[in-house]
Order: structure tokens, then sequence, then C-alpha cells
């Protein structure tokens, strides 16, 4: 895989992977009683901050690889894991038949 396509899906596999981290602390923060509305706040802004990041890193992806912009936007923003997991799938796919 190509260096600049390598570190774009990293970084958004990173950034995915702190938003679940948000959601978990989130989930078992409220299994616990009522948590504080610090701890919220700051995971609600984790959340939001990660997931926008990650979208940032795949339409990076999808600018470096040539493919058209709107419909992979529309993939990944609205049908947000599942976008994601496709495209991510189709790169990852790519570079495995361009190695062999």
């Amino acid at each position: 895989m190509k260096a600049h396509l390598k570190s774009g899906v990293e970084y958004a596999v990173i950034t995915l992977l702190i938003a679940g981290l948000c959601i978990w602390q989130l989930i078992s923060s409220t299994q616990d009683g009522e948590p504080p509305a610090g701890k919220i706040a700051l995971l609600g802004l984790g959340i939001i901050v990660s997931c926008s990041m990650h979208c940032v890193f795949m339409m990076q992806l999808v600018r470096r690889t040539g493919r058209s912009f709107w419909p992979w936007f529309v993939a990944v923003v609205i049908f947000w894991p599942i976008g994601s997991a496709v495209l991510l799938a189709l790169l990852l796919g790519e570079a495995d038949a361009a190695e062999s």
C-alpha cells in the first residue's frame, strides 16, 4: 500500500477506535447510576470530534484514490459505519491485489 494511503487508513481507524472508546465509556458510566454532567459532556465532545475527524480522513482517502467524491461522501457521512467499512475494505483489497 502506498505510504500516503496507509497513513490515511491508519488515522481513520484510530479515530474510529477513539469514537468506540468514548461510546463504550459513556454506556458503562450510565450503568453505575447517574454520571456527572461534565463526564457526559466530555465524552459527547469526544464522540463528535472523533467521528468528524474519521469522516475527514475517509474523504481524504477518497480524494487521494481518485474516486468520485459525492457518492462516497453520502456513504461515509450518512451511512457512517457501513460506508466507512465498505471503503476501507475496498482500499485494503486493492492494496492486496496490487502487491500480488
